[in-house]
Order: C-alpha cells, then sequence, then structure tokens
C-alpha cells in the first residue's frame, strides 16, 4: 500500500463523497428509492474504507517510545517465575495505569505468531471504532429512527483529527478499545437483564486494566443501577467493584505524588479548559504556539463543549421525567458520562492559569479520540431528541452532515502530512540508533533516548528484544554506516538540480521558550524523488526524510494531486549537534534497484 503514502488520493476521495451525496440527494426529489438506499450505503461505507486504507498504507511494525515498555513486558512475562510473578508483570504499574489488556493483546500475539506485529495491534486497537459506530447504530434502531439520519456518523468517527492515537502502537490499542469497553459497559447495564449486567461486568473489567480512567466505568454503572431501582445487582456490582479497586490500589501499586497542582486556584480557566476538552474534535492539526492570541479553532472546542453540557443535562431531566425508559436511554447516558468523566480527570491532573482559547500545544493528538467519540455520541442524542419533531430532525441531520462531512476533510488535509511525517521519522529510526545511538522520533536534543536517557536501558532493552524476536531493528540494511553513506552513495561533480534553502525561525516549544526552528527546503526539477535530506560533517551524517509539501486547496481541486513538487523537512535546532555540515539530497538510485544516490546542493550550513 505503498501508493497510498506516496499519493493519498484525497481528490478522488472527496470527490467520491460530494458524487454519493448529490445522488443522496437527487433521490429524495425523484423518489428514487434503490438510488437512495445505495448512495446511502456508500455514503456510510466510503469513509471507514478509506480510513482504514490510510491506516494500512501508513503504519509500520516498528515501536515508538511506551511501545517498547509492553515489547519489554513480552519478555519479563516469559522469564518471571511463578504465577504470581507472571501476575505482577501483566498488572505492572505504568504511572498510574495497568495495562494488563495491551499487554495480554501482545501475549496472544506473541503465544501463536512467535513475536508482536506493531502494525497488526495498530489495526486491531482501531477495529475497536467499528464496535463503537456498531453500538451507535443500534440506538437507531432501536428509537425506529432511519438508518438514513445515520450517515453523518461515520464521517466523524472515521478521520483523523486523532491521527496520533491511530497511527501509535500502544495509543491505538489503549484509546479506542477503552472507549468502546466503556460503551459496552453502559450498553450491558441499560439493557435490564441478567446477560446485560454480566456483559457490563465484564467489559468494566476490561475497562479498568485498559487505562486508569476505566475506573469510571465502575461509578457509571454504579448510577444505572440505582436509577434503575435494581438494588440487588446494585449490591453486587459494588461488591465486584470494591474487589476490583482494592486490587488496583493494593496489588503492587505505588502512589506516584502529584506537583501539577489544583484546578481550584483558577476554576474558571479550568471549567473552559474542561469544555475545551469535551469539544476537542474542532482542534485542528496545525502549530499552536504559547502566545498571548486566541486560536479559532480552541474557541470552537470551548463552545462546542459547552453544548455538549446542555445536552447532556437536557437528557439527563428526559431520563428523570420519562415514564418508560429504554436501554438506549441508558447506554446513552452512561456514553457521554465516560467520555466527560474522562476529559474531567484531565482536566484535574493538569490543570491550567490561563485562557485555554491562547492555544498551545495543550491536547495531545491521542486524547482527541475521546472528543470525537463524544461528538458522534452528542449527536445520536440529539436526533432522538428531535425524533417526533420532523423539521428541527431534519435540519439537525443536514447540520450535522455538512459539518462532520466538513471537518472530516479538512481532518484528511491537515493530518495526511503529520502522519507521513511520522512514518517517514519511524522508518529512519533503526539508522539513527545504529549509527548515533538515539532516534530521530524521541526527545528534545540530539541523543535523547527513551527512559529518560538512562546510559544502558535502553541498548540492554533493543538487545533483549533483537534477542527474542520481537524487534527487527534491522530493517534499513541497504544504508551504508553513516560515515560512508556519501562515500557510497554521492559525487560532488554532479550537483543536485533542484535549489535548496534553509530557513529559520523562531516558535515557542512545549516549555513556553522561543526556541530555533528549522525548514529544510527544496525545490525538485527531476524526473526521480527526493526521500532524504542528507546532512555531512567530519562526525556525523544525518539522514531527515524529504517529506512533499502539500498543494494549497486551489491547487489540489484544479491538479487533483494533494503534493506538489516542493520538499520540506522541518524540525527545533535542538535535535541536530553542532557542527559545520554540507547538504545533499539522497534519491533511489533509478538504474540499480535498492541502490541510493546522493546529490550534493553545493551548500553548507554551521550549526552552533
Amino acid at each position: 500500500m505503498r501508493i497510498l503514502v506516496d499519493n493519498p488520493y484525497l481528490f478522488q476521495y472527496f470527490s467520491l463523497v460530494v458524487l454519493l451525496l448529490v445522488l443522496f440527494g437527487i433521490s429524495f426529489y425523484k423518489g428514487q428509492v434503490a438510488l437512495r438506499k445505495w448512495s446511502g450505503i456508500g455514503l456510510i461505507i466510503t469513509p471507514i474504507v478509506y480510513f482504514y486504507l490510510i491506516l494500512e498504507a501508513y503504519t509500520l511494525n516498528i515501536p515508538y517510545t511506551d511501545d517498547f515498555n509492553l515489547l519489554e513486558t513480552v519478555h519479563n512475562f516469559h522469564v518471571a517465575n511463578g504465577f504470581v510473578g507472571k501476575i505482577e508483570v501483566l498488572f505492572e504499574q505504568v504511572n498510574q495505569h495497568r495495562f494488563a489488556f495491551e499487554r495480554t493483546v501482545m501475549l496472544i500475539m506473541y503465544f501463536f505468531t512467535g513475536t508482536v506485529n506493531i502494525k497488526t495491534q495498530i489495526l486491531l486497537g482501531n477495529m475497536a471504532l467499528l464496535g463503537i459506530f456498531y453500538l451507535l447504530f443500534l440506538t437507531f434502531k432501536k428509537e425506529q429512527i432511519s438508518w438514513y439520519y445515520f450517515i453523518p456518523v461515520p464521517y466523524v468517527l472515521f478521520n483523523l483529527v486523532y491521527f496520533e492515537n491511530a497511527v501509535w502502537g500502544i495509543a491505538a490499542i489503549q484509546n479506542t478499545p477503552l472507549i468502546f469497553f466503556a460503551l459496552l459497559s453502559a450498553y450491558g447495564m441499560g439493557r435490564n437483564d441478567q446477560k446485560g449486567f454480566y456483559l457490563g461486568i465484564a467489559a468494566a473489567l476490561l475497562t479498568t486494566f485498559t487505562s486508569g480512567s476505566g475506573i469510571l466505568t465502575w461509578i457509571i454503572g454504579t448510577l444505572i443501577l440505582a436509577l434503575q431501582k435494581r438494588f440487588k445487582l446494585l449490591f453486587v456490582w459494588l461488591a465486584i467493584a470494591l474487589a476490583i479497586v482494592l486490587f488496583y490500589f493494593l496489588f503492587d501499586y505505588q502512589v506516584i505524588p502529584s506537583h501539577t497542582g489544583s484546578v481550584w486556584p483558577h476554576p474558571i480557566f479550568n471549567l473552559i479548559f474542561v469544555f475545551a476538552f469535551w469539544g476537542n474534535a474542532f482542534y485542528l492539526d496545525f502549530i499552536h504556539p504559547i502566545a498571548n492570541s486566541f486560536y479559532a479553532d480552541m474557541i470552537w472546542c470551548v463552545l462546542l463543549g459547552a453544548g455538549i453540557l446542555l445536552v447532556f443535562c437536557i437528557w439527563l431531566v428526559r431520563l428523570f421525567l420519562a415514564r418508560k425508559t429504554v436501554w438506549s436511554d441508558w447506554f446513552l447516558w452512561g456514553a457521554m458520562m465516560f467520555a466527560m468523566g474522562t476529559g474531567a480527570m484531565f482536566v484535574i491532573s493538569r490543570p491550567i492559569s490561563s485562557y485555554v482559547m491562547y492555544g498551545g500545544n495543550i491536547f495531545s493528538r491521542r486524547y482527541m479520540i475521546f472528543g470525537v467519540a463524544l461528538l458522534a455520541t452528542v449527536y445520536v442524542c440529539v436526533i432522538i431528541l428531535a425524533k417526533n419533531l420532523r423539521h428541527v430532525k431534519r435540519i439537525a441531520a443536514l447540520l450535522g452532515l455538512f459539518c462532520f462531512i466538513a471537518l472530516n476533510f479538512v481532518s484528511y488535509y491537515l493530518s495526511v502530512t503529520s502522519i507521513r511525517k511520522f512514518h517517514e521519522d519511524l522508518a529512519i529510526d533503526s539508522f539513527y540508533w545504529k549509527n548515533h545511538k538515539t532516534f530521530l522520533t524521541t526527545g528534545d536534543n540530539f541523543g535523547d533516548i527513551p527512559f529518560w536517557n538512562h546510559p544502558t536501558r535502553m541498548s540492554n532493552l533493543i538487545d533483549t528484544l533483537n534477542a527474542n524476536n520481537l524487534l527487527d531493528f534491522g530493517q534499513y540494511k541497504d544504508l551504508p554506516e553513516h560515515k560512508r553513506v556519501i562515500a557510497e552513495t554521492g559525487d560532488k561533480s554532479v550537483r543536485y538540480q533542484g535549489e535548496f534553502d534553509l530557513k529559520i525561525s523562531y516558535i515557542k516549544d512545549l516549555n513556553n521558550v522561543s526556541s530555533k526552528f528549522l525548514r529544510f527546503e527544496i525545490t525538485h526539477n527531476g524526473p526521480s524523488k527526493p526521500v532524504y535530506f542528507v546532512l555531512a560533517s567530519n562526525d556525523h551524517t544525518l539522514l531527515l526524510p524529504a517529506l512533499p509539501v502539500p498543494n494549497s486547496v486551489s491547487d489540489l481541486l484544479k491538479n487533483h494531486s494533494y503534493y506538489g513538487s516542493d520538499y520540506q523537512y522541518s524540525l527545533y535546532r535542538s535535535k541536530l549537534p553542532v557542527g559545520l555540515f554540507e547538504v545533499w539530497v539522497m534519491e533511489k538510485d533509478p538504474v540499480a534497484p535498492g541502490k541510493w544516490k546522493s546529490y550534493f546542493t553545493g551548500k553548507s550550513i554551521s550549526l552552533i
């Protein structure tokens, strides 16, 4: 699927969706039921299929940061002594979390295949989106609402707003299944029968040992059972919850003190912050420097979060006033409570003392999945609330359809470059480790390594993982040793035909410090495509991926191509070592498959 990396065919995807949308609209005017059915099905399936094709193309079997910790678990489990020792490994604490579910998935994979495949793990984790999708769809059937009104949902669920969660191994196998298990628990408890109760318990167990916020499912289940007046089952539920919580916090657990402060010194700022988390589906993928300037997307996040709270309150009142409830009432209430509760926990653990609308990198992209799932749930609630108000329901559906399709398109247009960069950085990580004992993907400074720059832990871990067939850092064996890259692939007499430029600016980093930011740029004229910028000095030879620059929206529509002819790579100055570097451009040798060719740009740069 490398073809989708080189060209994601966004124009074709957008055009197909628009065409299906037009056909779906026409079918209502002409009364063509068959056209309406098949164009509607096409509108639902297209974003789902495209999402998984993109994932398949852009994910790699290469670990990233915390993925190493989970891979280490497989080895530790294998060598652990006795039953208790293996249980300690399985439930080992990571910060406040216990990743027993994630470790179990990897152990099962190892048992059947003899290794762990990160790419498979990512795809398995993202399959939980289909479970979320199906549970939300079931509510439409229960409420006897036409499936046509469900068409907007896949466009908000299957997009790249949360791209980090979608393509990072540990995030994909953690956050997405976490939400699915929490929704499954709420679904089981809402069914108000014995089978549903057992399902709710099983899903709550999975949720608890997938991430720390999974403990919320026990609170949600307690509220549902109490309001349903199922007091005998409530007693059993509380007894099981107590046993699980005691095990969670007493079995080989160490309390980690928090130094982040409290929300109470700035309650208004943090209330706005939690609104922003609930509405984070609108948090767009561009640099938000930490500066005293409002960002429009952050304001929309806050407004959306406030609107979500309003819908939640209306739904709660509806529950209390309803003469008779069905399982979908409780399920949707529980789904909203879990996502909103997770947002509240996030803010409590990371309180702020300023306006969130100033932007900054306050949210990791892996947390956007909670806002996306919450927005999809709230849309379903709005349609159900308006199901007896024909015109209001149609307006809500049309507004949701166009907003969610627009969000879907914008997320792909902005974030395909981000997952392309992540893909290419991961692909060259093994070269950096082999030659420089660091990673391009990790750390703020050249030479940084995971596990807090411990001098030996990472080296020992990689040796152990390689010995146990859990890691293959030899995927780039066709690249020479770094000091011989230019000697074996370059010829100074043959100059690069394009133009090279280095642009320097200052951008606020995560510590709110203005830091030097470098952007390497080339305008390419040749028939082959650049693959790497090569920076060569006496001490280091560094490879930086040459990433194609996306076309503007107008050029995308005119040329039907996402990428233009320019290439670039950006990073903070601190990620590169000091030295005088010649700048080369490396391409795949057109006449020798598997070989490389480097061309000197005629430029040198001094990094001090």
